[in-house]
């Protein structure tokens, strides 16, 4: 059923979306959830906060250890989600269906303080999803979804998006329905799926904590550097729809707004002869491994830092959602 009354996406935002790829929903996540889940994340780090020598990396994927339903998280942001998906029933409700503090860090480092670098530069240019192959009708990654936990000012970390390369995923996309198991890399963004070298258009993603900014899922994005090292804390949870996108439905009004940007990127009004020519396939990450061991070092640390003061270690990893409390012995 696709969407025929607009509750969170206004008229703008729906056109900002189509134009630019991409929308911020401001102050979209519950206060209670950007404390509870940023309260330890020193303690998981190992790091000093007063202290920028103990940050001995520049920037962490951090793994997950509580979550909550994502319509609960940030319920006027799964909101709009589900509008630019074409309504909550396109959406898998068996996969990522919750948001948790699987942080996203960026540090920073004394390297870059006083150094300018352009965007297409960055060198990390990328679309998400390495964990399936993608096609141009691909549903596994329906939006790329970015949580802001602390406010983030220009030059401090934030992400930087291409609003024109879309174009190129797009079209690259479009001319390869082999579809790519791995998105293809090489160092200056030239050559790759993003192409970014010919981009012209590049955001910096800045706001405040509680703002919840939406892709399209063929949005080139890339980390920046944290010149200012204020720490910044993010969040990249995924959605994912039922099935492939429909890019060739009988009736225009059923495409959603995600459907409507590539066929207008294209210029077409539909897709009738395109299909994929391989198989869709999902597949382990090839981070799985060094996550895990993230995992048990973070725990390690909560442990210790519980042994210290008598509180609970709240992780999944630990006798499962329920929280573990470290008993401390007397004398």
């Amino acid at each position: 059923m696709a969407v025929t009354e607009y509750k969170y996406l206004t008229p703008e935002q729906r056109e900002h979306f189509l134009q630019h790829g991409w929308v911020k929903i401001p102050n979209a996540v519950k206060e209670e959830y950007l404390k509870a889940f940023t309260e330890n994340v020193w303690i998981r780090l190992g790091y000093d906060p007063d202290d920028k020598s103990t940050w001995t990396s520049e920037k962490i994927h951090m793994p997950r250890h509580r979550e909550v339903p994502t319509k609960d998280f940030m319920p006027r942001a799964w909101g709009a989600m589900c509008e630019l998906l074409g309504g909550e029933d396109r959406v898998d409700p068996t996969l990522f269906e919750s948001c948790g503090d699987s942080l996203i860090v960026n540090l920073g480092s004394d390297e870059w303080a006083d150094k300018v670098i352009e965007a297409k530069n960055l060198g990390n240019w990328h679309i998400d999803g390495d964990w399936f192959t993608h096609f141009l009708d691909s549903g596994e990654q329906g939006l790329t979804v970015i949580v802001l936990f602390n406010n983030i000012k220009s030059r401090a970390g934030g992400t930087y998006i291409a609003p024109d390369g879309i174009k190129n995923v797009v079209q690259w996309l479009y001319e390869h329905p082999e579809g790519a198991n791995d998105m293809p890399q090489d160092p200056d963004g030239s050559r790759s799926i993003c192409s970014i070298q010919r981009c012209k258009e590049f955001v910096e993603l800045t706001g405040e904590a509680g703002d919840v900014i939406l892709l399209h899922p063929f949005m080139p994005h890339s980390a920046s550097k944290n010149h200012l090292r204020i720490p910044r804390f993010i969040t990249n949870p995924p959605i994912t729809l039922k099935e492939p996108l429909n890019l060739n439905r009988s009736d225009p009004a059923d495409y959603s707004l995600v459907e409507l940007k590539i066929l207008r990127t294209l210029g077409v009004d539909s897709l009738s002869d395109w299909k994929i020519t391989a198989p869709r396939r999902r597949f382990t990450p090839r981070t799985r491994a060094g996550k895990d061991a993230m995992i048990r070092a973070e725990v390690e640390r909560m442990k210790a830092h519980a042994l210290k003061t008598g509180e609970s270690v709240d992780s999944m990893h630990i006798n499962g959602p329920v929280p573990y409390q470290v008993v401390v012995a007397s004398g």
